[in-house]
């Protein structure tokens, strides 16, 4: 990684999930100064995190075993704006439970445009800090703004505007907004409809 490089992105992708598949997608998102690194198995996370100091994990597997979702729950990620997991459909609880944490599932079929605006949202938006509970009301943030990405079809710059306006409006900081953004898309994972063209 070269001195210009200011964001490590860990990718873990299944090789044989599509034609398309990340391991081709990622390396030409148009964001600079970013260096790409990929891993075979979940359980390298705890090493990549220590070597490697990523901003950003991205998980696209199909199936995940307990000893890997127990072993994702009980990782340190103080230090990454998120761990976004690409799934085709919801079935992880635990992670519904500690999203506190910082792992976040969004559905397939995820359109490139919505990757590269959820990637852009994580890597820029985050500023890292050394107090917990910094870390976490910028993680939350950052998940609001995932949500309403995929979700909600807006561009990054417009998820800010979005809870900064509602914050004025409601007398609010971007925190509580942010939270019950998160808390109203857990809750209801299962009713979302997602879009179908140029999706992958």
């Amino acid at each position: 990684m070269n001195n210009l490089t200011k964001n490590t992105i860990s990718v873990l992708s299944d090789y044989s999930l599509f034609d398309n598949t990340l391991y081709k997608i990622i390396p030409v998102i148009p964001i600079s100064n970013v260096c790409y690194k990929f891993f075979n198995s979940v359980f390298d996370i705890e090493r990549i995190i220590k070597e490697e100091k990523p901003s950003l994990i991205i998980l696209n597997k199909v199936n995940y075993t307990p000893e890997e979702i127990n072993y994702l729950i009980n990782n340190d990620y103080k230090n990454i704006s998120l761990i976004i997991m690409i799934d085709s459909y919801f079935k992880y609880d635990l992670f519904y439970e500690n999203f506190i944490k910082g792992i976040i599932t969004v559905r397939r079929p995820l359109s490139i445009n919505k990757l590269l605006e959820i990637v852009k949202s994580s890597l820029f938006s985050f500023k890292k800090k050394n107090k917990i509970e910094d870390y976490i009301k910028l993680r939350t943030i950052e998940m609001a703004k995932t949500f309403l990405i995929t979700y909600e079809n807006m561009f990054e710059d417009e998820t800010h505007k979005f809870m900064e306006h509602d914050a004025m409006e409601k007398r609010k900081n971007m925190y509580d907004i942010a939270s019950n953004i998160v808390i109203k898309y857990l809750k209801e994972k299962e009713d979302i409809n997602y879009e179908s063209k140029n999706q992958w």
